[in-house]
């Protein structure tokens, strides 16, 4: 079975998922992507070795804001001649944030009747009404889920909305936005031997870490993070704050802190390799906004997780009050509370552990792969599972 990606950029933490599907037997796989977008996050990563990929010549479709978040969106022109090429038995299409490009996907598919996988997040309310130009990308991204052959959504939440939508159930299939999670534990035995000298570099022996792993951006809410550590201080003086990441929003937040008074706030930048370090001199992960990858990578390094509205794969990754707590978002009193509930004596350890056995036994990459596959199986009319893993 010959699989073609259509994506926007090959971002580095989806890279893992792109060689495992290159490796898996019976599929012979190629990535089509764009350009980078300079000065967005929409970058491909640095490393894309060890599957097959083509970058496409780009155009710059849209690029806008909402909720402080940046939107980007490509158009590759020639990208019908490359699918000609390639002839896949299956496309698995990026969802709604490759729109331009899945016009041409779908007018492909619909000449060569070629099924379509589209791998979503779903459709997450972010509490605001929606403009007539949203509206708008809505309908059309309804209209092609309608004429995708198979829905892969990245949580529960996922799923839920696909059948609200009315979509048959043995086309929706699920697998849980998550990590490699075989490779965070190969990193994980070398990155604790040097844990020791990073907490002591960084003067966080017998301190409790809070842990922020992420691009520093508004839609982030980093800065409710730094307000509820300044008040958490006093209560608890053996806590710091690591906030482990990069962007245009950094000085903002520095500049937060100083202002608030939050003086000890460690601010790392960006760390792409040797960021499993910073995970295992981490206590507790707090996610304060959008987010998601980082909750799994987190809970493979044995970290509770407190988290607010993330990309929708919290509500499957967190167990209420087993290995953490989901409060909402921008509620700041909320926040302090459940990151408290986790601080209590002995609750760290056990939310570790259960973090750990969630990756073990449900919520890993192997089980991730095995859904993805079954989902592209299904598209092309190959003997697979009906449905979903829930």
């Amino acid at each position: 079975m010959k699989v073609v990606l259509t994506y926007r950029v090959l971002p580095h933490w989806r890279t893992p998922v792109f060689r495992r599907l290159d490796a898996w037997e019976g599929i012979e796989f190629v990535a089509l992507h764009g350009s980078d977008f300079p000065g967005t996050g929409t970058v491909n990563g640095r490393d894309l070795t060890g599957f097959s990929h083509r970058e496409l010549w780009t155009l710059r479709v849209i690029s806008t804001v909402r909720s402080e978040r940046e939107i980007t969106m490509p158009l590759c022109p020639t990208l019908p001649f490359h699918l000609m090429r390639e002839r896949p038995d299956v496309i698995l299409a990026e969802g709604g944030s490759n729109l331009a490009n899945n016009f041409l996907v779908f007018a492909y598919a619909a000449l060569t009747r070629t099924p379509v996988v589209w791998w979503t997040l779903g459709a997450l309310d972010h509490g605001e009404p929606l403009v007539w130009w949203q509206r708008l990308f809505r309908g059309i991204v309804r209209a092609m889920e309608r004429r995708a052959t198979a829905l892969l959504g990245y949580s529960s939440e996922a799923l839920e909305y696909f059948e609200r939508e009315g979509h048959p159930p043995e086309r929706q299939f699920r697998a849980v936005n998550c990590v490699d999670t075989d490779l965070v534990a190969e990193r994980a035995d070398s990155a604790r031997d040097e844990a020791g000298s990073l907490r002591e570099r960084l003067g966080l022996v017998d301190k409790r870490v809070l842990l922020f792993v992420g691009k520093l951006a508004p839609f982030k809410r980093v800065e409710d993070l730094i307000t509820v550590y300044g008040r958490l201080r006093a209560a608890h003086p053996e806590l710091r704050l690591v906030v482990v990441g990069g962007g245009a929003h950094l000085p903002v937040l520095e500049a937060f802190a100083a202002s608030e008074g939050i003086d000890d706030v460690i601010f790392t930048g960006e760390v792409v390799e040797g960021v499993a370090t910073y995970f295992e001199i981490g206590d507790l992960l707090v996610l304060p906004g959008l987010g998601g990858l980082v909750i799994s990578e987190a809970m493979a390094h044995g970290l509770p997780i407190v988290a607010t509205r993330a990309d929708g794969c919290e509500r499957d990754l967190i167990g209420e009050g087993e290995n953490g707590h989901v409060v909402p978002v921008g509620e700041i009193e909320a926040l302090g509370a459940a990151i408290e509930d986790v601080l209590r004596d002995g609750r760290l350890e056990a939310m570790g552990e259960a973090s750990r056995q969630r990756i073990r036994d449900r919520y890993n990459i192997g089980r991730y792969m095995e859904n993805l596959v079954a989902a592209l199986r299904y598209a092309a009319g190959a003997d697979a599972p009906r449905g979903g893993d829930r």
